[in-house]
């Protein structure tokens, strides 16, 4: 009613660097325009931060994603001192993510060869990767990632003695190797559940092919005009 009576346009929100939710998405597009480096290509560097895994290989189930700019993974690195301001003092944790995610890899041998994987990765301010993370995960919806139950379970480290009897991740269903993995002695889904997953998931939320279109998603959020023109016509 006020938008009636005032026939000046109002802004859908005023720009704030400093909202986590505006920070959030100016590093998901940062990121997206950083060079994609191999996997087992990545150097130890300092800092913490955001990251996203692409597969580029012939496994079968994964046909539809591989070699386009469809992540299959997104995560994120916290600093080793919350409150540093400096990447040195925020340790190398960014890069140890990422070794991480190489030797989960290179233990599944069977399904999936290290070399067919690539990363883009960004070193942020500490207390921004949390928010970054969940903007990534919502804007590209990965099936790697456990928010989508599909083929979740890549970010595990491995279970403790006294919780064994956890079932398998659906991720070491489809990807037997990790030694500790192996342990256990039942499935979360059986194999042709999780096939069936990746396929519905992927037939709601079709892969992004092309950098240019993912790019002019993220920044069409940030039209301010746009949103208000939308606002005052609706």
């Amino acid at each position: 009613m006020a938008q009636e009576l005032d026939p000046i346009l109002q802004p859908s929100r005023v720009f704030d660097p400093n909202d986590p939710t505006t920070a959030a998405r100016v590093i998901a597009l940062t990121m997206v325009c950083q060079s994609r480096v191999r996997l087992d290509e990545v150097t130890p560097f300092y800092g913490s931060g955001v990251y996203v895994l692409y597969y580029n290989g012939p496994f079968e189930p994964y046909a539809r994603i591989s070699r386009s700019e469809q992540p299959i993974y997104a995560g994120k690195a916290e600093p080793t001192d919350p409150n540093a301001a400096r990447a040195t003092s925020q340790g190398p944790t960014l890069h140890r993510r990422l070794d991480e995610h190489a030797r989960s890899i290179r233990a599944a041998s069977s399904t999936l060869s290290i070399q067919d994987f690539e990363c883009r990765y960004l070193v942020t301010r500490s207390g921004y990767q949390k928010a970054a993370e969940a903007e990534l995960i919502s804007f590209f919806k990965p099936i790697w990632n456990k928010e989508y139950r599909v083929c979740h379970g890549v970010g595990k480290h491995g279970d403790a003695s006294d919780t064994r009897k956890n079932k398998r991740s659906p991720w070491d269903t489809l990807h037997p190797g990790r030694l500790w993995a192996e342990k256990t002695e039942e499935d979360q889904k059986p194999r042709e559940e999780i096939l069936r997953d990746i396929d519905r998931h992927l037939d709601k939320f079709p892969p992004r092919e092309q950098t240019r279109n993912i790019v002019e998603s993220l920044i069409a959020e940030l039209d301010q005009a746009s949103a208000a023109l939308r606002e005052h016509g609706d």
